[in-house]
């Protein structure tokens, strides 16, 4: 009863986070009077869910090509483009904007602009190929589908713990009303260590040792720069460039994974 009572919360935040992040349906109480753990701790969690959902493919002998897009496709599905949509905003706001202002206006307008366009081709293409070619390089084995299924997972759970950060980097930015501000909290030490948890549990498993230290590092140096170039363009973050640096932290991950595989 006692374990039931303290897992509640967590439950609570995890069913929160599904629903927000994904198009799974599920029935969550909203009400504020509900104890439950802040949803945003448990993104890394649903990118796990998410990755595992989206691995069928893996199970067909179909050719890598057609797996990696059917892959990439179902992920999609899953969430609704969630992250896509922030990416295709951001990049319209970043680079079409002049200063500020005008930037966080241009993330609002719903119309694609063309450097949304080309970022959302440049962006899946190159997680379609990358991935591909990872799956080429994995020998037909169990274990050997054990460590692309355990990288899928971690690409997708340390992949969403790159917003997690930068919210903590910067301040939050927004002209007027925004849904994204009652989905960002800050988290404690034993919370953050709740959305790191399958990071690691699962970098363990796709990585030798030294290889996820130095996917970390580098990991760590390109969320600093993501940071600076937010500050530089908008003075902080929005929902928008939460999900592209999602977005971006995909495809360097998926790199990575190649890169030690190969």
């Amino acid at each position: 009863m006692i374990s039931r009572t303290l897992l509640a919360p967590h439950w609570q935040g995890f069913k929160r986070s599904l629903v927000t992040y994904t198009r799974i349906p599920l029935k969550v109480d909203w009400s504020d009077d509900i104890k439950h753990t802040p949803s945003v701790c448990f993104l890394p969690w649903v990118g796990v869910l998410v990755a595992l959902l989206s691995a069928w493919p893996l199970w067909l002998e179909w050719s890598t090509s057609i797996q990696a897009l059917f892959m990439l496709l179902t992920a999609v599905l899953i969430t609704g483009g969630f992250h896509e949509d922030g990416l295709m905003d951001a990049c319209d706001g970043l680079v079409g904007g002049f200063e500020p202002d005008q930037r966080l206006s241009i993330m609002k307008d719903s119309r694609i602009g063309s450097y949304a366009a080309l970022a959302i081709w440049f962006s899946l293409t190159i997680k379609w190929l990358l991935l591909s070619e990872l799956l080429t390089l994995a020998p037909e084995s169990f274990l050997s589908f054990i460590y692309v299924l355990s990288a899928w997972c971690f690409i997708h759970a340390f992949g969403r713990f790159f917003p997690l950060i930068l919210m903590h980097l910067l301040e939050y930015v927004s002209l007027g009303n925004s849904k994204s501000a009652n989905m960002l909290s800050k988290l404690s030490l034993p919370l953050w260590a709740l959305a790191l948890a399958p990071c690691v549990l699962f970098g363990v498993m796709a990585f030798n040792l030294m290889d996820l230290l130095f996917v970390f590092c580098f990991s760590t140096l390109l969320i600093f720069a993501i940071r600076a170039y937010l500050h530089n363009k908008i003075k902080g973050f929005n929902g928008d460039t939460l999900g592209a640096s999602e977005q971006v932290g995909e495809a360097f991950l998926i790199f990575c994974v190649l890169v030690s595989y190969s």
